[in-house]
């Protein structure tokens, strides 16, 4: 036997090149189990939690408002104006809305707008509206107007627009008129109104 083939203390001591250490094994097959825990358990909760949603939603009628809303609309912001406000802050005359309500009927919906105008001003006052923006965003036409109220007068306007079912209005175009000056011409807020009929 040749001094090659003789085995020596450090060939004995070697472990086999294929063989892992045991800890390394260990943790290895931690990391499996942890990786089919989380793709089989994640899909899991995500369905059961998506079919909750649905059951809470279509059976339970979810506590939602039945009007559907895609973002905050118009009606939610805090200077939006309703029954028994003043329309127009801005302006030295009174205007203060009567009416502000959608009425149902077989051929439609109707927006109606009420609005009392005292002119406590020396000159004379008017008090127009115009177009209706609903809450998507829709413009709808319409002209309305007070006429011409002299000082120490009062006077009313009453605006009607045809929306379509589903439709709630969001803000009313308003011209407001002193003399012969525009003292204000823009859109203002209206909190949702009442559905009659």
């Amino acid at each position: 036997m040749t001094d090659a083939d003789t085995p020596t203390d450090t060939d004995a001591d070697t472990p086999a090149d294929d063989a892992p250490p045991e800890d390394d094994e260990i943790d290895r097959r931690r990391l499996i189990r942890w990786i089919a825990l989380l793709a089989f358990g994640v899909p899991v909760v995500v369905e059961a939690l998506t079919f909750g949603n649905i059951i809470g939603d279509e059976l339970l009628g979810g506590g939602d408002d039945a009007t559907p809303t895609a973002a905050a609309t118009e009606t939610d912001h805090s200077d939006a104006v309703g029954v028994d406000d003043e329309l127009l802050d801005e302006t030295a005359a009174t205007e203060t809305i009567t009416t502000s309500e959608v009425r149902q009927s077989d051929g439609g919906r109707t927006y109606v707008l009420g609005v009392d105008v005292e002119n406590t001003t020396d000159e004379s006052v008017e008090l127009r509206t115009r177009r209706l923006r609903l809450r998507d965003g829709e413009l709808v036409d319409g002209v309305s107007s007070t006429g011409s109220i002299d000082p120490g007068e009062s006077g009313m306007v009453t605006a009607a627009w045809g929306i379509p079912d589903s439709a709630m209005p969001g803000a009313v175009e308003v011209t407001a008129i002193r003399g012969e000056e525009t003292v204000f011409a823009g859109f203002v807020l209206v909190e949702q109104p009442v559905v009659k009929g």
